[in-house]
């Protein structure tokens, strides 16, 4: 009975904390339209319908502190005619490509795999910011700045001190946890599976930068053909598009792990954090989001 009550509390709670923090989020439709940087690298992202505002604090708090030449997002189906007016109307210079343009053999259709897709394009011309649209850049953020200027990638971690870790340290690490959840599933046999590039980081795909590069396609769809083999019939589950990303990320020019919690989730020191990650299971539990947001529109008037 505590449980199923537990349940009816966390979806009321959850229903309350999303429909406050919609209306805040609401603010950002009267803020300046962004314009165009100067600092050399793409932010893009994946977005859905009913992330179009939570993109839009998103995007504006980041270019606030850093000024992308280019912005672009990939539209889920879902998005409309209404919606790209609103991209348009705010970011003038937004590029909008759609979903299915970047479907192709040897890879899984969604779960965000056309979004990495599509970042294996542009790379072969641009540096690319991965950008979820529920993060908030509420401070400067050096590190990333720098990353993009010297050509190295960069990825959300999820610990303090964190780094690269070889194939055969991830499927020892992986060994340590006993559950069938596909990041695991593929951690354990990414030696079985032959890759032939040999590093590899528990990250998060939220926030990630790739530098140029000429071969990335290629190597995401021998890394998707590869582990495809080896994980049971599994590799259209949710989870695996983060994996490749994070495996093409952990080979790329000078990667590091961001310093955490500077870069995190808002479970820990949240004074200390220039960027959050607002992920699902901490996204409506209070009204931390919504406080936040309401921050971030204020850098924005």
């Amino acid at each position: 009975m505590a449980t199923i009550l537990q349940r009816v509390r966390n979806k009321l709670v959850t229903g309350y904390q999303r429909r406050h923090y919609m209306d805040e989020a609401s603010a950002v439709m009267a803020t300046p339209p962004l314009a165009q940087g100067s600092t050399p690298f793409m932010a893009l992202s994946m977005v859905h319908k009913r992330d179009v505002l939570s993109y839009l604090v998103a995007v504006k708090s980041f270019a606030h502190f850093l000024k992308p030449s280019h912005i672009t997002v990939v539209c889920d189906p879902s998005i409309d005619d209404e919606d790209r007016a609103v991209f348009r109307k705010h970011i003038p210079f937004i590029e909008l490509r759609r979903a299915e343009e970047f479907r192709r053999p040897g890879i899984p259709q969604g779960g965000c795999w056309e979004r990495l897709s599509a970042i294996t394009e542009y790379v072969a011309q641009h540096y690319v910011v991965q950008l979820d649209a529920d993060t908030l850049t509420m401070a400067p953020l050096k590190e990333v700045e720098q990353a993009i200027l010297q050509g190295h990638g960069f990825v959300l971690g999820e610990r303090e001190n964190q780094s690269l870790v070889t194939l055969a340290q991830a499927e020892a690490n992986a060994r340590n946890w006993d559950n069938r959840h596909i990041q695991s599933v593929c951690e354990k046999r990414m030696v079985t599976a032959g890759l032939t590039e040999q590093m590899y980081v528990r990250g998060c795909a939220g926030f990630t930068g790739f530098p140029p590069s000429a071969d990335m396609t290629e190597r995401m769809l021998e890394f998707s053909r590869r582990m495809d083999a080896v994980v049971d019939g599994r590799w259209a589950e949710w989870g695996t598009e983060q994996v490749t990303s994070n495996y093409l990320v952990a080979n790329a020019q000078g990667t590091r792990v961001l310093p955490y919690p500077r870069y995190s989730t808002p479970e820990k020191r949240i004074e200390d954090i220039a960027f959050f990650h607002f992920i699902g299971y901490v996204r409506f539990v209070n009204s931390l989001y919504r406080n936040k947001t309401k921050q971030a529109l204020g850098l924005l008037a």
